[in-house]
């Protein structure tokens, strides 16, 4: 089973050069750079947290999705919405997502937002009470960090279980757990 990965539709593989567009001008950020996670705080919306909580995976296979956020102020993010299920193939502890669906969700939201909200990052079920991230979900999100349009310097990872969240970010460098503000 391949890994959940996401190529974004402008995407050729390549690297590209991140920014971080603040009042209207882009700041450029180098994707080796650690982010300092004491300097952001995140929050979530409860419609997400039913949302995830819906999909949460007791029976049947893995579903996986995208994640949308906006900036709600300095080095404040707010995970605002999550694609419905965005599924290439899957079995019970896999998913492959389907790009083609996620680009369509991401590029919608984005001009039904006004451009406000924009990939945050990725959502996926686990089979478990209390997930913990597999090698392969490390690997696709280092990957998609490398390899997706982003417009913060971070990609989120949450994983739903049946009875919790993992929720980390990835910094291009680690990945550090986060609990972020319910609102």
């Amino acid at each position: 089973m391949l890994p959940m990965g996401r190529k974004h539709k402008y995407s050729n593989g390549k690297r590209r050069k991140p920014c971080v567009i603040v009042g209207g001008v882009k700041k450029y950020f180098a994707r080796t750079a650690s982010v300092n996670v004491d300097d952001y705080h995140f929050e979530i919306k409860q419609e997400v947290v039913n949302e995830l909580i819906s999909n949460a995976q007791c029976e049947g296979n893995e579903l996986c999705g995208v994640l949308m956020g906006s900036q709600v102020g300095h080095n404040y993010y707010r995970i605002s919405k999550i694609s419905p299920p965005c599924v290439r193939s899957h079995t019970r502890c896999g998913c492959e997502r389907d790009a083609a669906m996620a680009n369509q969700f991401i590029e919608k939201d984005y001009n039904q937002s006004e451009h406000t909200r924009f990939y945050i990052g990725e959502w996926h079920t686990h089979p478990e009470d209390n997930p913990t991230p597999s090698a392969i979900d490390y690997s696709s999100i280092k990957d998609n960090y490398q390899t997706a349009s982003l417009v913060v310097p971070f990609l989120l990872m949450i994983i739903v279980g049946t009875k919790s969240f993992h929720i980390s970010i990835y910094d291009g460098d680690k990945f550090i757990k986060v609990e972020p503000e319910l609102v």
